[in-house]
């Protein structure tokens, strides 16, 4: 079980797909490769078209800056082949507060609905599929969607044009308890994406376990009040 804690000390507590490493924050190009290549192994590095091995590097580094500008709490990769063939994935979760007067947030169960609907409804709805499942840490709004999220340039893959590579991507949006954060309403959101898009299947009871495995241990039970007087008293 692997434990995290957001900010402002939040804790939550998963299980971590055993073929996912963390991903170093805010990474430079040379970072990037090296860690691509420590995880393919020097072997198989060798052995990868150019095309792939600059698609890993490039995935790998959009994870990075994401993580040091969005400020997540946790961010993991997994680079590696199944069956073979290379694949690879990232993993992140945050936190996210809602904004003042946010008509989607109020009680768990109307934020997960409300989060359905503004999905459903938003650019790209016709393309994503929004729905409520229940972990057993709380409702939550799962959304799943491929779409162009990574283009190559030209230069760097040896095309006369720009590659466009498409990213198929599952969001996660878990409701804070109000035990958790009784001041603010707050999500919980695990976003795990991957241009490997033919090993979704793979990938796909991965993600699930972990999901199922999200606890708020302060949320185990009710936060007693200390009594003023006692502490008034010493």
């Amino acid at each position: 079980m692997t434990t995290a804690t957001t900010r402002p000390d939040v804790e939550v507590e998963f299980q971590l797909p055993p073929d996912f490493r963390e991903i170093l924050a805010g990474a430079s190009p040379e970072q990037a490769r090296a860690a691509v290549v420590e995880r393919f192994g020097p072997d198989a590095v060798a052995a990868l078209p150019a095309l792939v091995l600059e698609a890993a590097v490039a995935e790998y580094l959009t994870a990075s800056h994401w993580l040091e500008e969005a400020g997540v709490f946790h961010a993991s990769a997994c680079l590696g082949l199944i069956d073979g063939a290379p694949t690879l994935s990232s993993l992140t979760l945050a936190r996210v507060n809602a904004d003042a007067g946010s008509p989607v947030f109020g009680d768990p169960e109307t934020t997960v609905a409300g989060i359905i609907e503004t999905m459903g409804r938003g650019p790209g709805g016709a393309t994503r599929d929004a729905r409520r499942y229940d972990l057993p840490c709380g409702p939550a709004a799962v959304v799943v969607e491929s779409a162009v999220g990574l283009v190559l340039p030209a230069a760097d893959v040896g095309t006369e044009s720009d590659l466009p590579v498409p990213v198929a991507t599952l969001q996660a949006y878990v409701p804070f308890p109000a035990e958790v954060a009784p001041d603010q309403d707050a999500l919980l959101v695990v976003t795990f994406s991957t241009p490997s898009i033919q090993h979704w299947e793979v990938y796909c009871p991965m993600v699930a376990d972990l999901l199922r495995s999200l606890r708020f241990p302060a949320a185990a039970a009710p936060r007693v009040r200390p009594s003023t007087i006692r502490n008034a008293l010493g």
